[in-house]
């Protein structure tokens, strides 16, 4: 993936508004039965998809847009939502339907503290991306690469994290793949619950062993009293009969005739 460096303009752009000559301001144009992909129309969808813009700008010159857009974001993952959203408008809105453009630069406005000041994505990175040459992490972390921050200021506390959380937020099929690895995640624990349940089963087992341990004794009582009758010829016929029926009996006819 190309990664050339646009980053050197973005977050640095208040110099912009007092530039003319091959810089023009841009108004919203809705875009008709057959949209031409126009810096008047993405200005129209970003507000369309709830973007609050303030400028934007056209160089004419090198074919590059300049975004102003007051942001809504109170923290660093729905600042990072917002880069998001401006950019699946700019590659799938415009990008895809080929608009002429090289770059786009953004200057975010009503910052909170430590919140980026600005960002660019090249255009070549959309058509690479549309393209399925870079993955969504790729793009994503080459314009996470751009982003600008004021003299003095540092990434909110949650920006690094929320860098990885929304690395493949341009493409919404990467969120299936998030519920995906969730679903997965469930299922592992449901394994584990299964272990457990096999725990139980064995435990069961145990119980059942215990269960034959308590008959073993009862046997070993029958032939502890079975030996202790081997004088008797009668106990010969007890071995040959049913001890599940005659058991209770011979234990006590053999104790009375152990007493005797």
């Amino acid at each position: 993936m190309t990664t050339a460096a646009v980053g050197l303009t973005a977050g640095c752009l208040d110099s912009v508004r007092q530039i003319g000559q091959t810089r023009v301001a841009v108004d919203p144009e809705e875009p008709g039965d057959d949209p031409d992909a126009t810096p008047g129309e993405f200005y129209h969808l970003l507000e369309q998809n709830d973007i609050a813009v303030d400028e934007l700008y056209h160089d004419t010159e090198d074919d590059d847009w300049i975004l102003f857009y007051e942001s809504a974001a109170s923290d660093a993952v729905e600042s990072d939502d917002e880069i998001a959203l401006i950019y699946r408008v700019f590659s799938e809105g415009m990008v895809d339907r080929g608009a002429d453009v090289d770059h786009l630069y953004t200057e975010v406005e009503g910052r909170f503290d430590g919140q980026v000041e600005g960002w660019a994505v090249n255009a070549q990175w959309a058509e690479e991306h549309l393209d399925g040459e870079a993955s969504d992490i790729e793009v994503w972390n080459a314009i996470a690469g751009t982003k600008q921050y004021e003299d003095g200021e540092e990434p909110g506390a949650d920006a690094n994290e929320s860098d990885e959380k929304l690395g493949e937020a341009p493409d919404e099929g990467d969120e299936d793949s998030a519920d995906g690895d969730e679903e997965s995640g469930n299922e592992d624990g449901g394994d584990d619950s299964d272990e457990g349940g096999n725990g139980d089963d064995s435990d069961d087992g145990d119980g059942s062993d215990d269960d034959d341990g308590s008959d073993d004794d009862d046997n070993g009582d029958d032939d502890d009293s079975t030996e202790s009758d081997e004088t008797d010829g009668s106990n010969e016929n007890d071995k040959n009969d049913d001890p599940s029926d005659e058991s209770p009996n011979n234990e006590t006819t053999n104790g009375t005739e152990s007493d005797e």
